[in-house]
């Protein structure tokens, strides 16, 4: 997002370049081991779960031991703001999180180009639910500022692992346009697989277009992972995203399509 303000910038710096930074004091990055009994990242170094823990390295390495990554963090943040105008498959990223930052920045970027162009901009007419519009610059403004809560909730690593890599398969298939296991993937998010969802009460709304579902835990139905997270909207503005990306660039396979 060419207008993001200096705070989303940061949260979205959170790529291959300026995350993977070994902090002075460490051996490894924040976020390079994940404590099972904690359901917390941290240091592999020092197995500290808390990002501002003290440095674990001798106090006389650390005069000499600054990375260069940190010396060169503003050229690499600038880097990684124009890689987003392409997309990058997940093995360019060695974090989870670099990965979902990232795809989602192109995501917003493709949405907002594509309404520059009157022909593809048709494409996105009747996408959307309860009256909203998705052909106008103020949904992708509302989207964005969903992904940039996103981006920090991604940022402070405090997802269960299976539901970071629940939203990677799913961003990773909307980036190879495999819309339709995409959408799989929200469903088992929103909803779940397991069997005892068969004595969880949940409400799921259809437009009559079938192109925007949303999916809505009822009060009595119990605690839910995505809840847990406090990701729900955010999972239903990313469908959103990628049904304007099915619109504008839909698989020519149309089984791969969703609806």
């Amino acid at each position: 997002m060419d207008d993001a303000g200096p705070e989303l910038q940061r949260s979205l710096a959170a790529s291959r370049y300026s995350e993977d930074a070994i902090p002075l004091g460490h051996a490894s990055v924040w976020g390079s081991w994940f404590c099972t009994k904690t359901q917390s990242w941290g240091f592999a170094c020092c197995h500290a779960t808390d990002r501002e823990a003290k440095p674990c390295k001798p106090e006389a390495l650390l005069a000499t031991s600054e990375p260069e990554d940190m010396v060169s963090t503003p050229r690499r943040e600038a880097e990684a703001s124009s890689e987003a105008a392409e997309w990058l498959p997940r093995s360019s990223f060695e974090t989870s999180v670099g990965f979902l930052t990232h795809s989602m920045q192109y995501f917003l970027r493709c949405w907002r180009s594509g309404l520059q162009d009157p022909t593809t901009a048709r494409r996105l007419q009747g996408l959307g639910s309860g009256g909203s519009n998705l052909t106008s610059e103020r949904s992708v403004d509302e989207a964005g500022r969903a992904v940039e809560d996103m981006c920090r909730k991604l940022g402070a690593q405090r997802l269960s692992v299976d539901l970071l890599h629940k939203l990677e398969e799913m961003v990773v298939s909307i980036g190879d346009r495999e819309y339709a296991h995409a959408n799989k993937i929200y469903m088992d998010l929103v909803i779940g697989t397991k069997k005892w969802l068969n004595d969880m009460p949940y409400m799921v709304n259809f437009s009559m277009s079938r192109q925007d579902t949303e999916v809505h835990w009822t009060p009595e139905s119990g605690s839910h992972p995505v809840d847990e997270a406090g990701l729900r909207s955010h999972v239903v503005v990313l469908r959103r995203i990628m049904m304007v990306l099915q619109a504008l660039s839909p698989n020519t396979d149309p089984s791969k399509n969703c609806g």
